[in-house]
């Protein structure tokens, strides 16, 4: 289950953002859902990150390459210190309350389109935690979360048009088609939104 994204967290040049950086996060984030605890990445999950995005069923419609278990790790380290502490949001483990297991990867990434920085909702589950409800379940928290305390009121996903699964956990969450963009190298993808971005007049 995947929106369009690298397999290791990496952060996107934005000329502006829909996320406010006057609204500091106060402490780690960690959001406990009825069956999912996400929580801040930490460099330790690289395994099980790795584990899960070695499955070519993951990557299938991002990009489609599994990351090395180093790119995994580096990949971490520059989430944290390039979204934790600059963006006060970003990408993070869901793990099963009733065992502890990571099964996968939920939150926010930056994303350019028309210009403009937007939240992008990311997420990326093991296919064993496939069809039982949990993207839908994690996504809702983290957009809960985003609106409520992380300072975001606009949202998109990016989502290969194939990946019917994803489109449906998009709508589930309130998110609605926009447009279909053409990234390079990759085709098009259909963009979802919580809300028509603001038009800007000129001057």
């Amino acid at each position: 289950m995947e929106t369009k994204d690298t397999a290791s967290p990496s952060s996107e040049n934005a000329v502006g953002s829909s996320w406010s950086p006057g609204r500091p996060v106060e402490g780690p984030v960690q959001i406990e859902t009825a069956r999912l605890r996400l929580r801040a990445l930490r460099e330790e999950d690289a395994e099980d990150l790795a584990r899960i995005f070695a499955d070519p069923s993951v990557v299938q419609y991002s990009g489609g390459r599994s990351p090395t278990l180093e790119e995994v790790r580096e990949g971490i380290r520059q989430h944290v210190a390039e979204y934790y502490r600059d963006r006060g949001y970003g990408l993070l483990v869901a793990e099963l309350r009733a065992t502890g297991e990571i099964v996968g990867r939920v939150g926010f990434l930056t994303t350019e389109i028309d210009g403009t920085g937007d939240a992008e909702l990311h997420y990326h589950l093991a296919p064993a935690a496939w069809g039982d409800g949990l993207a839908t379940e994690a996504a809702q928290a983290v957009l809960e979360w985003g609106f409520d305390r992380g300072g975001l009121d606009r949202v998109v996903a990016v989502i290969h048009p194939d990946n019917h699964a994803s489109r449906r956990v998009a709508e589930k969450c309130g998110l609605t088609f926009w447009k279909e963009m053409d990234l390079m190298d990759s085709g098009a993808f259909k963009v979802y939104q919580n809300r028509p971005p603001v038009e800007h007049g000129p001057g």
